[in-house]
């Protein structure tokens, strides 16, 4: 599968190192995840801020919300995927990691995402019911109440599996890297911009988030493949929903 985030054996020097694409491309990058970030974390002070019942957005504002996270999410991908292809040709297919070979195969990358998904859901219940973290609040207002809503939101969650792996774990994992010769540095390295890419969430939150970007990113360097963690995020952030849409729609919340 080529180079990609293949672990390596000690450091490598620099001039054997072919970056995925050049320097300035991944800074820019990084400035607008963090800058988006910070415009969604002041964005969404109002739903702390606000009373539960004012704070709770309708059903044009949900859509709205979820049609501009889809749009983020693509433009992120379509600035990497531009950026590696015209530095080196990279597919799609070779950053994802290939087509499954067997069915074995397959079922291999399906058990290890239900494996990661258990561990990050237990993870963030844990998380949730010791420190009741205050970002909490954001996330709770801005899941899916309706059918229309929880169609939208399975949309949402397919592009964030696909989008922000393909951004995160396979191309900033893969350059940090090349950049600097160890795998867990480069583990480290995106598991951070990761977690302070969700601003919205709040300090808590994100640093929780830091931890699942440090086992995602484990998990897909172990598997030198990003098909199990798209496939263990997309479940992630559905079921969240999902659960949330379901108790809403019995009236326990």
């Amino acid at each position: 599968m080529n180079d990609m985030i293949a672990p390596s054996a000690g450091s490598e020097p620099a001039g054997e190192r072919k970056l995925l694409a050049p320097i300035w491309h991944t800074v820019g990058l990084i400035v607008l995840i963090l800058g988006t970030s910070a415009a969604s974390y002041l964005t969404s002070q109002h739903f702390v801020s606000a009373s539960p019942e004012a704070a709770v957005p309708n059903r044009a504002a949900m859509l709205v919300t979820y049609a501009g996270t889809l749009v983020l999410e693509w433009v992120l991908f379509l600035y990497v995927y531009l950026g590696e292809k015209f530095s080196r040709g990279t597919r799609i297919a070779e950053r994802v990691g290939g087509r499954w070979s067997s069915a074995r195969d397959f079922w291999r990358d399906i058990g290890i995402a239900l494996a990661l998904w258990v561990v990050l859901t237990a993870f963030g219940g844990i998380v949730g019911h010791l420190l009741h973290p205050k970002g909490m609040e954001t996330v709770l207002k801005l899941l899916p109440r309706d059918a229309t809503e929880i169609i939208a939101w399975l949309l949402v969650c397919v592009s964030a599996g696909f989008c922000e792996e393909y951004v995160f774990r396979g191309y900033l994992q893969e350059q940090f890297r090349l950049l600097t010769g160890k795998v867990w540095i480069a583990v480290a390295l995106q598991a951070i911009v990761f977690g302070f890419g969700h601003g919205y969430q709040g300090v808590a939150l994100m640093l929780t988030i830091i931890v699942y970007g440090l086992l995602i990113g484990a998990t897909a360097a172990w598997r030198k493949s990003l098909r199990p963690v798209m496939i263990a995020h997309g479940w992630l952030d559905f079921f969240q929903g999902f659960a949330f849409y379901v108790a809403h729609a019995l009236h326990q919340i």
